[in-house]
């Protein structure tokens, strides 16, 4: 019986033939806009569209999460175990959304609960104290709570090999 050779081609040999007249297609990496990395709270990231950029007033935690002051400060009065308890809102403090909020928030049954689901996963509060609140919001205020929204969508950590 004849052995039979098998060929396993190297990377510097040709894998497959091209059609004549057929150029390479090269892919123009330089035409994505940038992920931004936010290093200096002192440095404007100008690339970022105005919708993703953090309002001016923002502060940006060591840990990743964001404090936004509000415009228009809100008291909320819930019952806890009993106990009524007054809180003034002067300013929310939101953090990165995990897939597993991002599933409660898809998954919500009216569309109008959305914005306030999402503020409530971000912000940690209860999502009755969310609601509550999210009615007496200012709307300048949620506006400029879901850009603190989409700036953590918008500059997403980076992974994998850096360029």
């Amino acid at each position: 019986m004849a052995e039979k050779k098998t060929h396993i081609p190297m990377d510097d040999e040709e894998v497959f033939q091209k059609p004549e007249g057929t150029e390479d297609e090269i892919v123009e990496e330089d035409d994505v806009e940038p992920v931004a990395e936010i290093e200096d709270p002192d440095i404007v990231d100008e690339d970022l569209p105005e919708e993703d950029r953090l309002p001016e007033d923002a502060i940006q935690n060591k840990d990743g999460s964001v404090t936004l002051p509000l415009k228009y400060p809100q008291v909320v009065k819930s019952r806890k175990n009993g106990e009524v308890r007054s809180r003034n809102f002067a300013e929310l403090r939101f953090y990165r959304l995990s897939g597993k909020d991002q599933r409660i928030v898809s998954s919500v049954e009216r569309q109008e609960d959305t914005i306030p689901t999402a503020f409530a996963r971000s912000t940690r509060l209860n999502q009755k104290v969310m609601n509550n609140l999210y009615d007496k919001m200012d709307s300048h205020d949620i506006m400029r709570a879901g850009q603190v929204l989409n700036h953590f969508l918008a500059t997403g950590p980076r992974t994998g090999r850096k360029s």
